[in-house]
């Protein structure tokens, strides 16, 4: 199904602390095919003009795996989306000329854009996943 149970950090509502408990989220196989399906799509060299069509070509497979794998433990779909956010940067310092001698001025772009559109992308809307660094 995608989950897989294993140890993971849970916090108790009895007694205020954070224990070691097993848990339902994203399995590690899961993860990984998502990441291949993200190297297969070549995000790094879509031909869109602005980011916003590279939203639009992605935020239905977004849409869908948030759905279905942040059902539990969402926030173990934070490295899925960190992956992401590094290949929209590669995009970025491709399409754009200023952005090509540095990374961090990619991530700063990507932040700018982030302020700008907070829901361009579908995983933006959600606190526990929208890390971008």
């Amino acid at each position: 199904m995608g989950y897989s149970f294993q140890p993971r950090t849970a916090y108790s509502k009895k007694k205020g602390k954070l224990f070691i408990g097993y848990d339902c989220a994203i399995s590690i196989s899961s993860r990984k095919r998502i990441a291949d399906k993200l190297e297969e799509l070549n995000v790094n060299k879509l031909t869109f003009k602005s980011i916003v069509g590279v939203a639009q070509y992605l935020n239905p497979m977004i849409r869908g795996w948030v759905r279905y794998y942040g059902e539990f433990k969402m926030y173990e779909l934070t490295k899925v989306f960190r992956l992401l956010s590094k290949r929209l940067v590669w995009w970025a310092r491709k399409r754009y000329k200023r952005y090509k001698t540095s990374i961090r001025k990619g991530y700063k772009w990507l932040v700018t854009v982030r302020n700008q559109y907070p829901a361009l992308f579908y995983h933006w809307n959600f606190s526990q996943i929208n890390i971008i660094a």
